[in-house]
């Protein structure tokens, strides 16, 4: 089991409150509902400034021409009429 922990964190009550609402919704602790919430939410962060930090090193150019590349492979064919954007 991972060693925890205390933080004190300062939040407005309505949030505290909504976060104590769903937690008991959810039939969880309001520190597990909060743990997972923070959980999600840096993992998304990390993933986009990792997804931004290798893009910076890319140029435009580049990758429009991988994307035209990529988009050349792609068999035409008919588009069904109710697939269709007018």
């Amino acid at each position: 089991m991972s060693k925890s922990q205390v933080v004190t964190l300062r939040m407005p009550a309505e949030l505290k409150r909504r976060l104590e609402r769903e937690a008991r919704y959810q039939g969880v602790s309001l520190n597990q509902l909060t743990n997972y919430l923070l959980t999600i939410q840096l993992t998304q962060l990390e993933m986009i400034s990792d997804l931004e930090n290798r893009l910076a090193q890319k140029s435009l150019a580049d990758l429009k021409g991988k994307v035209r590349a990529m988009l050349a492979k792609v068999p035409s064919r008919e588009v069904a009429d109710w697939d269709v954007l007018e």
